[in-house]
């Protein structure tokens, strides 16, 4: 189907990142029904909190300079933005430490778990990882190695579910499962940087602070405007999240496991979409046909995931007990719900950064404010009507992704 509804050289590109996100998505799925029998939904719970604050805080913590690299003029801004984000993730993390170390209590009160509180250090730690990944993602993907990417994802996967099998099975919960997640998210950052010492060299030789400053200055509307907006994004799904945590019992961990599962078309072929896109969007500009090429995307993509997610929606609520227990049936029935808002993102968040290369980074900004705006809106109105929050969630993610379109659409239009 990938073959049919892109062109040869896009569709080359996605199948080599597809075939290594679904070795590792198939890992992770194999080892779930077990995983969700050695860790309860209060464990899930508390993993919901920790993958929320080291996703919100690690996807500005290089300041947006990574998504930069991909589009950059010239491989010495390219290094040099990579120089950035480095620092600028070292920065944030030091801060992290400094929190975990000396008012661990108040943070995790702040964020309604004082669960979490022992774990801080490792939030830290998680940021790190899952930011240099990113970063080391984008620096790949400007070389479209699109290999290498994939090869990582399985050996995260594999790495991540290891963990958290082996410590469920010896009794160390929660640990094991914030640990798996952890490496889930961010392990394969070590092999690529690995890559990138050993064929890159020279090119990194380039690097040096007055290049840096001047590089910082000229892309300065990545951090000026993306860094706001992702942290918005990235807000919007895990602030309601953190409510929902502290609102209800364990509603917050059936929750998690419900995003988790219905992400894996999302993990498979959107973030694929997405760093292929990215690595041909500037020179589909520069021909005059960014806003057809990024139409033809989300069309295909629309169609890709249409079958799966209605597929999901069915066969979720009955099935989900069986697979996973008894206890994770909320689940099931929440997967039915978030079907449609699933469906939406994989639609238009590979093409997403149509909108940087377009020069549109304020509306970006924009558009994700307002989403952070009606998604906490639709939980604080859910609340106070007694209406069932997941769901209240889940429409407002739709909501969302259907004005995200037509954004993109109208961001990209005279490109």
């Amino acid at each position: 189907m990938i073959r049919r509804l892109f062109s040869s050289s896009v569709a080359r590109d996605v199948l080599k990142l597809v075939s290594g996100t679904a070795g590792g998505r198939l890992i992770l799925l194999l080892a779930m029904p077990v995983v969700t029998r050695l860790y309860s939904p209060e464990d899930f719970q508390l993993l919901a909190v920790f993958a929320a604050l080291v996703g919100t805080i690690s996807v500005a913590a290089c300041f947006r300079f990574e998504i930069a690299i991909p589009l950059a003029e010239t491989d010495d801004d390219a290094a040099q933005l990579l120089a950035l984000a480095f620092t600028a993730a070292l920065a944030v993390v030091t801060v992290l430490l400094l929190l975990a170390i000396v008012v661990p209590e108040p943070v995790a009160r702040i964020v309604g778990s004082l669960e979490l509180a022992p774990y801080m250090g490792l939030v830290a730690l998680g940021v790190f990882l899952a930011a240099s990944y990113s970063a080391l993602q984008f620096w790949t993907t400007r070389a479209r190695q699109f290999g290498a990417i994939a090869r990582t994802r399985v050996g995260q996967a594999m790495t991540g579910a290891a963990t958290m099998l082996g410590l469920g099975w010896a009794g160390l919960v929660p640990i094991g499962l914030l640990l798996g997640n952890m490496l889930t998210v961010g392990a394969g950052g070590i092999s690529l940087a690995a890559r990138a010492l050993r064929q890159d060299r020279a090119i990194l030789s380039v690097i040096n602070g007055r290049s840096m400053l001047e590089t910082a200055r000229r892309y300065r509307r990545y951090p000026i405007y993306s860094t706001p907006e992702a942290l918005a994004n990235v807000a919007g799904v895990q602030v309601p999240i953190l409510m929902i945590a502290a609102m209800t019992g364990d509603e917050a961990g059936q929750l998690f496991l419900a995003m988790q599962i219905m992400a894996a078309p999302m993990a498979l072929l959107g973030a694929s979409v997405g760093q292929v896109y990215a690595s041909r969007a500037q020179e589909e500009l520069r021909n005059g046909n960014l806003h057809g090429f990024t139409v033809s995307m989300m069309r295909r993509l629309f169609l890709i995931g249409l079958g799966p997610m209605a597929a999901a929606a069915f066969l979720a609520p009955p099935f989900f007990p069986a697979i996973f227990g008894a206890e994770w049936a909320r689940a099931g029935e929440i997967v039915a719900w978030i079907a449609p808002w699933m469906l939406l993102q994989l639609t238009v968040s590979p093409v997403s950064m149509g909108l940087h290369v377009a020069g549109r980074q304020r509306a970006a900004m924009v558009l994700q404010v307002v989403g952070t705006l009606i998604r906490i809106g639709s939980i604080v109105l859910a609340f106070l009507a007694e209406l069932d929050l997941a769901s209240s969630f889940a429409v407002s993610g739709a909501v969302f992704y259907s004005l995200y379109i037509a954004v993109v659409i109208w961001g990209v239009g005279k490109k």
